[in-house]
């Protein structure tokens, strides 16, 4: 029997579907086999009975560019052309049977090209081994959507072939819920040569952990990423991913993008290249464990190697290996990753880890009596099958190629060679320079200082365009609003245009702009809404410039912001006396917080075992049941719980949801020391947080929502940091914000919260420096200095870390360690409720009376130190440098009066003048044509001119690592509280 194998280089390329080609050659020396040479030399070494025919293309897609018919489509030309080169390179051979693979196309069309070649063959034999399609949405830089030409293409190439065949029963089954013709199982073992199991070198070292394979999304390497930061460094030695890389079209690849999310976790990944089959055997002869955490794999083949080689395996359930080694071989060890809950799969591979000698020998006891023997039909019965072929497909397919191979006959060969020329010109030079220079002008109307620059000239005629627009009606005000936002937002840049960036998303003469959507937002009576914006324009010019206080304080009022009524009133009603003010404020609030009573429960069920742990975990639960099974299991998985260390108090604040019934059910699953409380009604988190303060067995507690965890080894290695340092108070590792499916699944990486170069004063620049997801602190703090403030729903840890800083010392661990889950649906801390709640929580405290309270009792030195920070610091969540002007200018204040001789307080009257700056290009006086371009464009020399000033003052006092960066927009101000809070438009969106 002839077959000719319609695929290119087999003995030169290691591609899976080479591989099975190569492997199914081999074991059928009875078969005579043809197939195609491209790269691969003549003289390569190959088995007697495969035959290698160069490849001789004489058709180009190009040749079709002017053919204009409706039918067949323009998808079909590449398999049109495919097709034609490999008939032309057989023509006039006589095949049995031509198998062609299903990751190409062509087989579309090469029933009738081999016909119209003068190739004589019997049968067309489609060989299964998974769709491109499904290989290009699962990608790292696919569009998640059917792309569906392809998928036509994919399914009338099914449907035309005489037998289709596949080593994948999933696979299989997957087309057979798609088409309903028939196709054949072939048995992986008819083929494969299954490794014998080898002895283990280097018995006393750790294991590795390897990623072998492609590193497109479906095959799981971002995966083995998550699952290599969980599992703890001591229990293996080296971590690598071997493979080659997809690529984006734009030339972005996945190695760029695993390589980032490897630096977002600090955990030590190396990446290497594809590694021959004989390094591969070394690999599997070692102490180590091959992860193939496969979202969708037809078989696998790596797997069966790996596994048969007696090395310890962990298999994605997406890949059709898991059903074959299920169906064949029960007896058989190893570990199921599920992908659609990934971290199941953590104690088993921890536990192989741990004991992995003994896992190995248990592998290999059982692959002593393995029968790799199967009555399955082999690959020439499947070959003599009987033909099923869907008449109607094949027969449009026919139409379709003798259509086109009509039209290549008698295509124009001279006349449109100037045309073609030029079509290549535009192609090549042209369109490639255009796009080069659109790309430029893009990247310079996103750039902050640049842009601004260029839109402000108009600024005047878009405040005139928007601002004389009717207001009748509910619609109109509707519209206006959303017009309004244009001016300062800054998200979907790309739907906008060139024209459309350029006017639209200003950054300058914001006050205006946020008294307007307030003023708007007045008629549409949200209020509170209102006042938010309001509030802030009075922080942004230091004062209440517009007489609106009274407005905004009775909308407080109203609205349950008492509180933060009276923070505003402290701040804003008298200028002279708000650093006395706010100073007395905040003490008041540190009095009254350091007691706090125990209060009566709905319900306590306690299953706690012992009278001390080391360790509290603290977890208040509101509307929470969805995705509390999910965080109980993860968090049983800290190594602290595994020894009885830890304890978990839910805290259940009169939450409407099933969260008691979910714990009911997993209580005895999980083997937790737990407590469950349940108060009368709903209370906010800060108040269940004391709630459970009072109740914890241990001196450190940590706190967590059911959308936030940490790794296992989190608490022990933060606990470790707490008992060997008894100065220290709270410790913070860096913590990694991820965006997770409705089930929890890994989607995407955020941002990192990283705090290198930590100093706890950073927290007064920015809230995150120092937090709970990833941190641990000692229980005595409240002892000392009292409790959270019960009155806030959103910012009250940001009061409280703002409230006992002064008193604490806290300390950065360089692990990641805590994880944010961001799930598909809103948070409470995101809206306007947070923002007002900040000006007790956050911006009191950076008033002149705030740093007063702050370093009152701390060395002059430390207030110079950290005036470095205020003028050039890094938010944790980014990477360039910002600054603080106001907060440096209060600190310059503070530090006048505690130590008038500061060789530092040269830096005062510059920022002084580079603060009056920022204030007034916030606030325009005059809204002329060029106003704005001369206010930015001097305010914009003005920080060129002090931050070269500051680098030759630090430079003068001996502080030559001083580095400032006063781009306007990468101030404070421009990167807090910011945002716009967009109200629902009801009637436009009807």
């Amino acid at each position: 029997m002839k077959i000719l194998i319609a695929d290119f280089d087999l003995f030169k390329k290691i591609g899976g579907g080479q591989t099975f080609y190569r492997q199914i050659i081999e074991k059928n020396p009875h078969l005579e086999f043809y197939y195609l040479i491209n790269q691969e030399n003549t003289n390569n070494p190959r088995p007697k009975n495969a035959n290698p025919i160069p490849y001789q293309p004489i058709y180009e897609i190009n040749d079709l560019n002017y053919y204009l018919n409706v039918n067949p489509p323009r998808w079909t030309y590449r398999s049109f052309t495919l097709a034609s080169n490999i008939a032309n390179s057989v023509k006039d051979y006589e095949f049995d049977v031509v198998d062609a693979p299903d990751y190409e196309q062509y087989t579309l069309f090469l029933r009738p090209a081999l016909e119209y070649h003068g190739v004589k063959c019997n049968k067309v034999a489609l060989s299964l081994h998974g769709k491109i399609s499904t290989t290009l949405r699962m990608d790292w830089f696919g569009s998640n959507e059917v792309n569906i030409p392809l998928d036509l293409e994919e399914k009338m190439q099914f449907k035309t072939a005489d037998i289709r065949y596949g080593i994948s029963k999933s696979y299989l089954q997957e087309w057979r819920e798609l088409v309903n013709v028939k196709s054949h199982y072939f048995n992986p073992l008819h083929f494969i040569d299954l490794p014998k199991p080898q002895p283990l070198k280097n018995i006393d070292k750790k294991a590795n952990l390897y990623f072998i394979g492609r590193t497109e999304k479906r095959k799981g390497a971002d995966i083995f990423v998550n699952l290599v930061w969980w599992l703890s460094p001591h229990n293996y030695s080296e971590a690598t991913i071997i493979g080659p890389h997809s690529y984006s079209e734009f030339g972005q690849s996945s190695q760029d993008l695993l390589q980032e999310m490897i630096n977002k976790r600090l955990v030590n990944i190396e990446i290497k290249s594809s590694k021959p089959r004989e390094e591969l055997k070394q690999i599997f002869a070692q102490p180590a464990i091959i992860f193939l955490p496969s979202r969708y794999d037809t078989l696998n083949l790596l797997a069966l190697e790996s596994l048969f080689s007696g090395c310890p395996t962990a298999i994605g359930s997406g890949a059709g290996v898991c059903q074959f080694l299920e169906e064949n071989f029960p007896q058989l060890p190893w570990i199921k990753i599920d992908v659609e809950n990934t971290y199941e799969c953590l104690p088993k591979l921890a536990d192989v880890l741990e004991n992995y000698q003994e896992y190995r020998e248990k592998l290999n006891r059982a692959l002593i009596d393995i029968d790799t023997s199967t009555n399955d039909p082999n690959l020439t019965e499947i070959y003599q099958a009987e033909s099923d072929v869907e008449k109607d497909t094949a027969l449009e397919l026919k139409q379709w190629y003798l259509q086109l191979i009509d039209y290549w006959q008698h295509r124009p060969e001279n006349k449109n060679i100037i045309k073609n020329n030029a079509t290549k010109l535009m192609q090549k030079v042209v369109r490639p320079t255009v796009s080069k220079l659109k790309n430029k002008a893009t990247d310079y109307a996103e750039n902050n200082r640049a842009s601004q620059l260029i839109k402000s000239p108009f600024l005047a005629s878009q405040y005139h365009k928007v601002f004389t627009l009717s207001e009748q009606t509910e619609l109109e005000i509707e519209k206006k609003l959303q017009q309004v936002w244009n001016f300062v937002e800054t998200v979907e840049p790309e739907a906008k245009g060139i024209k459309g960036k350029i006017q639209s998303a200003f950054r300058i003469d914001r006050v205006r702009v946020w008294r307007e959507i307030a003023r708007l937002e007045r008629m549409r009576n949200n209020d509170l809404v209102a006042a938010t914006y309001l509030l802030r324009s009075m922080r942004t010019l230091g004062y209440d410039k517009f007489n609106e206080l009274p407005y905004v304080l009775k909308i407080l009022e109203e609205k349950g912001f008492k509180s933060e009524a009276k923070a505003t009133e402290v701040m804003f009603k008298d200028i002279n006396q708000q650093t006395e003010n706010a100073l007395d404020f905040l003490n008041t609030t540190y009095t009254n917080l350091l007691k706090y009573d125990r209060e009566e429960y709905e319900i306590i069920d306690d299953r706690r075992d012992k009278n001390s742990y080391k360790v509290s975990v603290i977890v208040s639960l509101y509307n929470a049941a969805p995705k509390l099974p999910l965080f109980l299991r993860v968090l049983a998985q800290q190594t602290l719980a595994k020894t009885g260390d830890m304890e978990v108090i839910l805290m259940d604040s009169g939450s409407p949801d099933e969260e008691y019934q979910v714990f009911l059910a997993l209580a005895d699953e999980l083997k937790l020391p737990i407590v469950y409380f349940r108060s009368h009604q709903r209370e906010t988190i800060q108040k269940a947080w004391n709630r459970a303060i009072l109740e914890v067995r241990s001196h450190y507690i940590t706190f967590l929502g059911v959308d936030e965890t940490i790794i296992p080894e989190c608490l022990e290695v933060l606990a470790e940091e707490l008992d060997k340092d008894e100065e220290t108070d709270w410790v913070i590792a860096h913590s990694l914000v991820t965006e997770v499916d409705l089930q929890g699944n890994h989607f995407q990486d955020i941002m990192l919260y990283n705090r290198a170069n930590y100093d706890q004063n950073l927290e007064y620049l920015e809230t995150c420096y120092l937090s709970l997801v990833g941190g641990l602190y000692r229980k005595n703090i409240h002892d000392k200095y009292g409790y959270y403030d019960p009155t806030y729903r959103g910012a009250g840890d940001t009061e409280f870390k703002n409230r006992v800083l002064p008193h604490i010392k806290t300390k950065m661990v360089n692990r990641v360690l805590g994880l944010f889950w961001n799930y598909p649906d809103a948070r409470t801390t995101q809206s306007p409720m947070a923002e007002v709640e900040d000006i007790r929580a956050w911006y009191l405290h950076r008033s002149l009376g705030g740093v007063k309270y702050a370093f009152a009792n701390k060395n002059p030195d430390v207030v110079e130190e950290f005036l470095y920070h205020a003028l050039a610091y890094r938010k944790s969540y980014c990477g360039h440098i910002s600054s603080d002007i106001e907060y440096a200018y209060n600190l310059c204040q503070f530090l006048a009066e505690i130590k008038p001789t500061s060789p530092l307080l040269q830096f005062k009257p510059s920022i002084e003048q580079l603060l009056t700056a920022y204030r007034q290009l916030d606030w325009l006086e005059n809204t002329e044509t060029f106003t704005a371009t001369k206010t930015l464009w001097k305010t914009r020399q003005l920080a060129k001119n002090t931050e070269d000033l500051h680098r030759k003052i630090a430079l003068k006092l001996g502080n030559g690592n001083f580095n400032p960066n006063y781009d306007i927009f990468h101030d404070n101000r421009h990167e807090q509280h910011a945002n716009l809070w967009k109200t629902e438009l009801s009637l436009i969106n009807r």
